[in-house]
């Protein structure tokens, strides 16, 4: 018996599904996005918390560790005030805080080469103070190497390290001025002494010469006695150049705010010298330019260049040459210079350092003042003064001075 089915309805109803599902598809699709989205919003807040809270708890104790051993720094930095000690401080410090091989603080913009052996395991870290590098910090790990949060930590130690440097940078700087401002009132006691004795005894030796020239004149004095009396007044007048000497050396220069001629103030010098000069067989050369203004005055430049051309002449032996050489502004050091050259013993480098020091002479009967004179003037004026010694085949000596311009 064959028994006909009507597909009619199953296909009708297959095709309103069809179409029911192309409509409610989009909306069931943004449904689920939004729940999902709805999901995220609350179950990932409490996520996000736990994880901060972990990673906090698994860095404190490094951000704690290294806040101690910044203000142990700091404060070493406070205490001692000297920059190779807290480098010292610090490289000894760090490797014991980090359980690291070995550290070392390096200051200035250049960056220092790990050893040879080391260069694969170092780890350098720049110090900044704004935007300059003013150092580095170069750590060597044990192996395996630095882990995540020592190397972050070493990062922050890194960037707290320029507090403690420039702290003893100021502390030396301050202490430098203290020292100099104390050398300064006691040269300053010392010179106004200096003066008072130096009139007492000037005057006194006046008094001396005019009676021993007195006695140079009496008739009835044999030509022994005489002879000795001219020594008398010789010997004063040395004793009176000395003193002078000290005067100069102990009371500043006048008028050094006024502008000098360089070149004029070393011709005079020269034409005062040359008698000076022809006696020991010294040639005296100039060369430079015709005029060349500085500040000064002329008192401070003219006690310089004097000064300088008496300890060459002193230095150099018969037959040589003192050279000056004048040198203007627009020249490559930008300041006028003035350089006085002999052709003398020169000086042993060990006693380059003293040679400025008041007193100190290496020469039997000077009193060791002209160059400190010379260089007391060169710092009332603001200027600088330099010795290079010696110059060839181990002899000659050169003092340059750069001197402020108009």
């Amino acid at each position: 018996m064959d028994i006909a089915f009507d597909l009619t309805p199953l296909v009708t109803a297959k095709l309103l599904i069809y179409s029911f599902g192309a409509v409610v598809h989009p909306f069931l699709l943004s449904l689920i996005l939004g729940l999902m989205i709805l999901g995220l919003v609350v179950f990932f807040g409490p996520v996000k918390k736990g994880i901060h809270r972990v990673l906090e708890a698994s860095s404190q104790p490094d951000y704690e560790r290294v806040q101690r051993l910044a203000a142990e720094i700091q404060e070493f930095a406070k205490e001692s005030g000297d920059l190779t000690e807290l480098g010292r401080f610090v490289e000894a410090r760090v490797p014991q805080e980090f359980g690291l091989e070995r550290a070392s603080l390096s200051l200035g913009r250049q960056r220092v080469e790990a050893p040879t052996p080391d260069r694969g395991r170092v780890q350098v870290l720049a110090i900044h103070r704004g935007a300059q590098v003013i150092g580095h910090l170069a750590v060597v790990p044990v192996p395996p190497g630095l882990s995540a949060g020592q190397r972050g930590a070493l990062r922050l130690l890194a960037d707290q390290l320029a507090a403690p440097i420039e702290l003893c940078e100021l502390i030396a700087e301050k202490v430098r001025r203290e020292r100099e401002l104390a050398e300064k009132a006691r040269m300053v006691f010392l010179g106004e002494m200096a003066a008072g004795i130096a009139d007492n005894v000037q005057n006194a030796l006046s008094t001396m010469k005019t009676a021993v020239q007195l006695l140079e004149e009496e008739a009835s004095l044999p030509e022994g006695v005489r002879e000795d009396c001219r020594f008398i007044a010789g010997e004063i007048d040395r004793l009176n150049a000395n003193l002078s000497q000290v005067r100069r050396y102990a009371e500043p220069a006048r008028d050094t705010d006024r502008p000098a001629d360089l070149m004029a103030v070393a011709n005079r010098v020269l034409t005062l010298a040359r008698a000076e000069a022809e006696r020991r067989n010294v040639k005296l050369e100039l060369s430079g330019e015709c005029a060349c203004p500085v500040a000064g005055g002329e008192e401070a430049v003219g006690d310089i260049v004097s000064n300088l051309v008496v300890n060459a002449l002193e230095a150099s032996p018969p037959g040589g040459t003192v050279r000056l050489r004048v040198v203007g502004a627009q020249c490559s050091i930008g300041k006028a210079g003035l350089s006085v050259e002999d052709e003398g013993p020169g000086i042993p480098s060990e006693l380059q350092e003293r040679i400025f020091e008041p007193f100190f002479t290496t020469r039997p009967g000077g009193t060791g003042l002209g160059l400190a004179i010379a260089a007391r003037r060169v710092e009332e004026i603001g200027g600088s003064v330099h010795c290079v010694s010696p110059l060839e085949n181990g002899k000659g000596t050169r003092f340059s001075v750069r001197f402020q311009t108009i």
